[in-house]
């Protein structure tokens, strides 16, 4: 349901990204531990390490690349995050060890690589990045006792100035992970709020946080810095299915409406498996709300793929999704008191239900007339869509308000009217089941809106703008566009 009644999300997040299914899921964190593949030394010793009672300090499952290439695909999940652990310590994930999986099938597996800053890392990050392509790096504050808001860390520095520019992003291991001599001082909430305040410029990734204990506390650091976003992994559900766990995550008061484009998911391969979380993310939403559902479903998985276009291509050329396909002036009439020149404006729906960004529409083509006529600069425009399943609707163009409109339009639309008279029979003798499309069109959208131009601009509320409800599509339709400008003497 969720792509069949997607939004245009051009208007959020721009052109590249108005369909969100023409990028593959992404699993966040994967370890790089398969038992066909050499570990180095330090991966060796972590994964000998024991606990005072003899117990493994890392559980994993013992699975090959291929066997995570396969539970990749059962989960539908394009892209797997291979993730270092430098802990400067004789223990850990060396990059080397990421290297070694990525190098396998890069177009598949990227990297987050790490480093303990006890000297520069710029050189070996350049040198990294001729071998494998890197997404983002990752460092664990806690582990290696590294103040995040020590001013004058030159090292950490030019890592977080490498990832600016280089569209990195910088993942914070928060340090719930069990290991010895964990300094969690060093990330407490009041720490990550003062590096947040220094640095909010730089997309960070909050990870490992605690299901049952800091993650709500943590969480409200993404209210007040739009840089932050959050990982949520199975490594600290402790007791909790993942079904559970998202459950708990998902009915904190304002998680969805304020995380929905700043999550990511990952399975922490090989101790959990990418299709149980994938089985717990979609049990979990199944009874949100309409808006809640489809939105986490569509995004959930993707996020990530904004911050580095580069390695996460489109399946599809997004081009293909621009709403607006054609401007074509189809007549003129002047005299000596106007200019009236009318447009067919030819635009395109890729959803059953849709609600179509339409105020720069309305500005390009009142701009093409201006520019034709510089001396004309008042009248109005007129704006008429051709179809019975087309409307007009005015609103605020707050992407929350957007969402919640398109998600109550697509809702309705897509109730079962089969009770409806509408039903029986349409003039075209066929089956006409669409009751509740025309019921929108009259009963939310405007059949016509007349808009005022005052000196060459538009004479509309600051916070005024304007969409096409497009039903019974996907669909190629079409808007009457008039504009009268007034000759003045």
């Amino acid at each position: 349901m969720e792509r069949l009644y997607q939004p245009d999300f051009s208007s959020i997040f721009g052109t590249n990204y108005a369909n969100s299914f023409i990028y593959g899921r992404i699993d966040s964190l994967i370890w790089p531990i398969f038992n066909d593949l050499e570990p180095s030394n330090a991966l060796a010793n972590l994964l000998k390490l024991e606990n005072i009672h003899g117990k493994k300090y890392i559980y994993y499952r013992k699975i090959s690349l291929e066997d995570e290439k396969i539970e990749l695909n059962c989960s539908n999940i394009k892209y797997g995050l291979i993730q270092a652990m430098d802990l400067n310590r004789s223990y850990g994930i060396t990059n080397e060890d990421v290297i070694s999986v990525v190098k396998k099938n890069p177009d598949m597996f990227k990297a987050i690589i790490s480093f303990n800053l006890s000297n520069s890392a710029i050189p070996l990050i350049k040198s990294i990045q001729k071998l494998i392509p890197v997404v983002g790096v990752v460092i664990y504050p806690s582990f290696l006792k590294l103040d995040i808001t020590q001013a004058d860390n030159k090292h950490f520095n030019e890592i977080i100035n490498f990832c600016k520019e280089n569209d990195y992003f910088l993942k914070i291991d928060i340090g719930n992970t069990n290991l010895p001599e964990n300094n969690t001082e060093y990330t407490t909430y009041d720490k990550i709020k003062s590096f947040l305040s220094i640095h909010s410029d730089i997309v960070t990734i909050l990870s490992g946080l605690d299901i049952s204990g800091d993650f709500n506390l943590y969480y409200q650091l993404l209210k007040l810095y739009n840089n932050v976003w959050i990982e949520i992994d199975p490594r600290t559900f402790g007791g909790m299915t993942p079904t559970n766990s998202f459950h708990q995550i998902f009915s904190l008061q304002g998680f969805i409406q304020n995380s929905w484009n700043r999550i990511t998911i990952g399975s922490a391969t090989p101790t959990l498996e990418i299709s149980q979380m994938m089985r717990g993310f979609l049990e979990a939403t199944k009874n949100l709300t309409f808006a809640q559902k489809c939105i986490l479903r569509t995004w959930g998985y993707r996020n990530l793929i904004r911050l580095n276009p580069k390695n996460f291509p489109p399946t599809i050329e997004p081009a293909r999704f621009t709403s607006l396909r054609e401007i074509k002036e189809i007549n003129r009439v002047e005299n000596n008191n106007e200019l009236i020149t009318t447009y067919k404006v030819k635009l395109r729906s890729y959803a059953i239900t849709q609600l179509l960004y339409f105020t720069n529409v309305i500005e390009k083509i009142l701009n093409l007339s201006l520019e034709a006529n510089p001396n004309l600069k008042n009248g109005e425009i007129i704006i008429r869509p051709y179809h019975t399943t087309v409307s007009l609707i005015i609103n605020e163009h707050e992407y929350g308000n957007y969402l919640d409109l398109h998600y109550m339009f697509a809702e309705i639309s897509s109730k079962d009217s089969s009770q409806f008279l509408h039903t029986v029979r349409a003039l075209e003798n066929r089956a006409d089941f669409n009751h509740y499309d025309h019921e929108l069109a009259s009963t939310y959208g405007n059949r016509q809106l007349i808009l005022p131009i005052i000196d060459g601009k538009l004479e509309i509320g600051d916070r005024e703008n304007y969409y096409a409800l497009v039903t019974f599509g996907p669909r190629t339709f079409f808007i009457n566009i008039k504009i009268r400008l007034i000759k003045e003497s």
